[in-house]
């Protein structure tokens, strides 16, 4: 982020809190207009694409540590009086088995696929 000036720095820490356009150039004193253009620029795009893949990582990273206390939910819904909730359980259970899917065992496939992933990221950023 050295290219970027101060308000620009801050403009990319206020859109990550989620504050609207209007909102971040009344805190910085600037106009929404010089906003608007700085988020037409490709370094302050790449910038701000960094951050939300950082965000992504993160969230991710809170959503694994969160999985196994979600099962134990699920296994305590799974063992209710309740038949709903037990009926609710289960449907939720068999829906994510059903969505499974496992990559392939092969390495050379596994290698193929994804050059073919990148090949196919590059003809879709022309």
């Amino acid at each position: 982020m050295e290219s970027f000036n101060a308000q620009q720095q801050q403009t990319l820490g206020l859109l990550a809190t989620g504050l609207r356009i209007e909102e971040i150039a009344e805190t910085l004193g600037v106009h929404r207009s010089t906003i608007w253009r700085w988020r037409q620029d490709p370094e302050f795009i790449a910038q701000w694409n960094q951050i939300l893949v950082d965000t992504r990582e993160e969230q991710t990273r809170s959503l694994i540590e969160l999985q196994q206390e979600a099962i134990e939910a699920l296994r305590g819904c799974l063992r209710s009086e309740n038949d709903m909730v037990r009926l609710r359980a289960s449907l939720s259970v068999l829906e994510k088995v059903a969505s499974l899917t496992v990559g392939s065992t092969d390495a050379e496939e596994v290698q193929r696929d994804r050059i073919q992933a990148i090949k196919l990221r590059r003809m879709c950023e022309i």
